[in-house]
């Protein structure tokens, strides 16, 4: 199925495309008027549209509309932003493939890149969501601190930890929504594993191997995805 992307509400009548999809709807699928094509908001809704205008935004008729039932589950990555901005791209591309919720940029002691491009990742973020088909739009939180990241997030959270000789297993998870903190190259520092200590905060082991950021963060949210599905 070849999918496209436009934030319509669920009542709507008719939707005009972005002059990028519509050029490509035009130009790559060849549609013209009177063609179907399907699209989904993110929120969880298919819609079987057909096209009854052509321009530089192509206006399409919506004929029907199926919901889709999020799981009950819910998986956040928190990784800090990596000094190669195109690895922390990488790691938003290949985790909305794998069906993430959420994906929180955090900065950590040891962060070598304090900033991401909000827009860009939300840009890749729609790409990949289209290219595997995903009816649910992961969310992108804002940049958070460390400090202020684990003060604030109400998810179960574990922390990726080389000195632990805790595995993620089923029995950790006594939540739903459950969040794994990934660090920088050099991991995180003792005052933050003492931080998250005073929280509660789970320490597991991703393996012996030491892994990239953008490789631990993937296959965290593997294994998680693997044990609560």
């Amino acid at each position: 199925m070849d999918l496209f992307y436009s934030n319509y509400k669920a009542n709507d009548k008719y939707v005009v495309m972005n002059e990028i999809d519509s050029k490509h709807i035009i130009r790559s699928f060849r549609k013209n008027i009177g063609d179907s094509i399907m699209i989904t908001n993110g929120l969880g809704y298919l819609c079987n549209a057909k096209i009854v205008e052509i321009g530089k935004k192509i206006k399409v008729k919506i004929n029907s509309i199926e919901k889709f039932k999020s799981s009950s589950n819910s998986i956040h990555i928190a990784l800090s932003p990596l000094k190669n901005a195109s690895r922390f791209e990488w790691f938003v591309e290949k985790s909305t493939e794998l069906g993430i919720s959420q994906i929180t940029p955090l900065v950590c002691e040891y962060s070598e890149k304090k900033k991401v491009n909000m827009d860009r990742l939300e840009r890749i973020l729609i790409s990949s969501l289209k290219q595997s088909n995903q009816f649910f739009k992961p969310i992108i939180n804002s940049i958070k601190t460390f400090e202020n990241f684990i003060g604030e997030n109400e998810d179960e959270l574990f922390m990726a930890n080389l000195k632990t000789s805790n595995k993620i297993k089923r029995e950790l998870f006594t939540q739903n929504n459950i969040c794994l903190m990934i660090g920088p190259e050099g991991g995180f520092s003792d005052e933050e594993i003492k931080l998250a200590k005073k929280h509660n905060i789970k320490e597991v082991t991703l393996g012996n191997s030491r892994l990239r950021s953008e490789t631990a963060a993937i296959f965290g949210l593997s294994v998680i995805k693997s044990l609560i599905s």
